[in-house]
């Protein structure tokens, strides 16, 4: 009940939750028509009898589309060259290849291996590694006379793309950041939308609602944050020098980091408080949502030049009184950080001089430091006992026998039975069940609609018209519902390679391809090297527990002493804090594979899932901690807190370190302990949030205490 009012309630101070606005579409929508005039303009030549090879080249623009990695022009051009040369090598390789049964099968092999590799690694060597893996399984199908003529019309097809994509129809090439960033503000008005939520219901204190706000929300957050921060990297690299767009972009993401930790400091104070006492934190959290709407709704607008931006003048930071609440310094400090994002985000082509939130841009530091990453991952990757490694050979092992098994089943389009076992199989067994099941229903229902296309429509210029919209809705879905995106698809592909009009046996060999490689990707997933998720969440929530335990030292070991307030000691506990935050969100998004998994363990998933939640709960506490620390420095100094912190971080390396020893599944041997006593000679607030922090870990010391197979509450 309390989810269904939380959705339907009407709030009269904060509104709902903002919906993504239709902006946020358009772009998706363009680059769909776009792909549409480039698959389908020389598939009508193809189809009118111009040229056979005219089909390669209505392929080479499908995936010339679909490898466009967005940002500048240069960015894509580079990319789309390299997809180009590479597409046209494996295609005419890949046809001499089938002339050998054999041949093809290896090298089907080698490029679902490798391709594999390059879809862990993320970034645009995905997206080039997976499709030009597809592509070779495709020109495997069956041999050509003519490799090098087909691999030249495919190469027509992709520069066509690549013309229109950075040349004729760039679609908005800073869109992938400004989305990026608008996506966490879109987050951050939720979180202050649900935070409000509570307090126009009158929460009690230590209601369940703030630690599943807690729980959804700040993940949702960090991911967004991360998401933006590794797109901002890829386009800062993109050009020597900076732009002024690109450097507002990544003043509104310094921003949004800003305001997160003060978010979570106020939804930890708003669940001590009483539902009387919070009626300042309401009118900031009015004033957060409003605004971090209006920022993300700015990002997302299709003029860069705002009428608003001449007006816009950066507000003043405000003026707190020396000695006043540490809550003050909160809500001031959040105010003032929602201000600059709204006032920027419709301001964002005017030049900021100076800007304290953020560092200056060093571009070529940058991509230095980007492709020694990359390097780094690739070298990771390799490794055979990496887990990337032994997906890449199950991937490789799960092909080579879809490609075996579809020459017998599918001489004719036996390409379908390996690309479906190729793009099915996913890293995690869960995963590959859902992908499994939303590719065949995907593909049935669009070869269905292929079906009533070929019989009705005989006429080549009226069959473009009926594709065309199949096509953009297609690459419009394609980041949204992965089977919508095989709905809308299937029909043009399966029309494509119908060569007698009315004829439904190649949508039923669509059909049954696509579900002999679904079912090969699960055995697949269950028989080579199975990578369960049981097996991996005692890591994953030792790992989360290390973090913890390493943000806790660096909060709680200066206390009792003047804070230091250099800048390495500010990166130190920001790079701490993104770290736990990235260990919780792994943790969590562990459990919910593990949830996935057919055969996971009810008591496992459940203490995990109570082990996550109480870790979160004291990262948060000790982010708020520290937030009122340095905010207010005067509270925290007393000579005589030294020794007591001391204990107190002994306390909790104790209790993290049984926490660990129970997610193994042992228990530890030494009995529970009683939480060590905050000194009396801290301020009373600063002693109110380290009691804070030690009720949260005994919160975890019990639930390490528990008899093995005894499950946690989770209410």
């Amino acid at each position: 009940m309390d989810g269904l009012r939380s959705w339907f309630c009407f709030r009269p101070r904060v509104p709902k939750r903002p919906t993504a606005p239709l902006e946020a579409i358009v772009p998706d929508v363009a680059v769909g028509v776009r792909a549409a005039i480039a698959t389908l303009v020389p598939f009508y030549f193809a189809s009118a009898g111009m040229a056979h090879g005219l089909s390669w080249t209505a392929l080479g623009g499908w995936f010339g589309t679909l490898v466009d990695p967005g940002g500048s022009r240069a960015t894509r051009l580079r990319v789309l060259l390299t997809f180009t040369l590479g597409g046209t090598a494996c295609l005419a390789l890949s046809e001499i290849s089938a002339r050998s049964s054999a041949f093809a099968v290896v090298l089907i092999t080698v490029a679902a291996f490798g391709g594999s590799l390059l879809r862990r690694i993320g970034g645009p060597l995905t997206s080039l590694g997976v499709n030009l893996a597809i592509l070779t399984e495709i020109g495997s199908a069956r041999a050509s006379g003519t490799p090098v003529t087909d691999g030249l019309f495919f190469a027509a097809g992709a520069a066509w793309a690549t013309m229109l994509s950075t040349v004729v129809w760039p679609v908005w090439t800073h869109l992938p950041v400004r989305r990026a960033v608008g996506a966490v503000y879109s987050e951050i008005a939720a979180y202050a939308a649900d935070l409000a939520d509570c307090i126009d219901e009158e929460r009690p204190c230590f209601d369940p609602r703030f630690s599943e706000i807690a729980r959804r929300d700040r993940r949702r957050i960090r991911d967004a944050i991360e998401d933006a921060r590794a797109m901002a990297v890829a386009i800062r690299a993109r050009r020597d020098g900076e732009s002024r767009l690109g450097s507002n972009l990544r003043v509104l993401l310094g921003l949004a980091e800003s305001q997160f930790p003060l978010l979570v400091t106020l939804g930890d104070e708003l669940e001590e408080r009483a539902p009387a006492e919070r009626a300042d934190i309401a009118e900031v959290l009015a004033q957060v949502h409003r605004e971090a709407a209006e920022t993300q709704r700015g990002l997302l607008t299709r003029v860069i030049a705002s009428p608003r931006a001449k007006r816009a003048t950066l507000p003043r930071a405000p003026s707190v009184p020396p000695f006043s609440h540490p809550i003050k310094h909160i809500l001031a400090r959040l105010s003032h950080a929602s201000k600059l994002a709204f006032t920027l985000a419709f301001a964002i082509d005017t030049p900021l001089d100076t800007f304290d939130e953020i560092s200056a841009a060093r571009p070529l530091r940058d991509a230095v430091k980007a492709l020694k990453n990359t390097l780094s991952q690739v070298r990771d990757a390799c490794a055979p006992s990496s887990p990337a490694f032994r997906y890449a050979l199950r991937v490789a092992g799960a092909v080579c026998f879809a490609a075996i098994v579809g020459r017998q089943i599918s001489p004719m389009h036996s390409q379908w039975v390996t690309v479906s076992t190729f793009v099915v199989l996913q890293p995690y067994p869960g995963a590959t069940w859902t992908r499994a099941a939303e590719r065949v229903l995907g593909t049935t229902l669009g070869s269905l609609v292929a079906v009533v296309i070929s019989m009705t429509i005989k006429s080549p210029p009226l069959l473009l018209v009926v594709m065309a919209p199949l096509s953009v809705a297609a690459v419009t879905m394609r980041p949204r519902s992965y089977p919508l995106f095989t709905f809308f698809l299937t029909p043009v592909f399966v029309v494509i390679a119908t060569h007698t009009p009315g004829d439904w046996h190649v949508a039923a060999a669509r059909v049954g391809d696509t579900f002999a490689g679904g079912a090969i990707a699960i055995i697949a997933a269950l028989a080579i090297f199975p990578s369960w998720e049981h097996t991996r969440l005692a890591d994953v929530l030792a790992t989360m527990l290390e973090a913890v335990s390493r943000f806790a030292h660096l909060v709680l070991g200066p206390l009792g002493r003047p804070p230091e307030r250099s800048s390495a000691r500010r990166n130190a506990v920001y790079a701490s804090r993104r770290s736990t935050g990235i260990a919780l969100s792994e943790a969590e998004a562990s459990l919910e594979r593990l949830l996935a998994e057919p055969t996971h363990k009810g008591p496992e998933a459940a203490n995990a899932m109570q082990l996550v939640t109480y870790a979160r709960r004291l990262a948060g506490a000790l982010t708020t901690l520290e937030t009122y620390v340095q905010t207010a420095p005067s509270i925290a100094v007393t000579e005589q807190a030294t020794p007591a912190t001391a204990q107190i971080l002994e306390y909790i390396d104790r209790v993290l370190a049984r926490a660990e020893l129970f997610a193994n599944g042992t228990r530890s041997a030494e009995p529970s302990e009683e939480a060590p006593e905050v000194p009396e000679s801290l301020d009373p607030h600063a002693r109110a949030l380290v009691e804070r922090v030690l009720a949260h870990a005994a919160l975890i010391a019990t639930l390490a205490s528990r008899e093995d197979g005894e499950v946690a509450d989770t209410t």
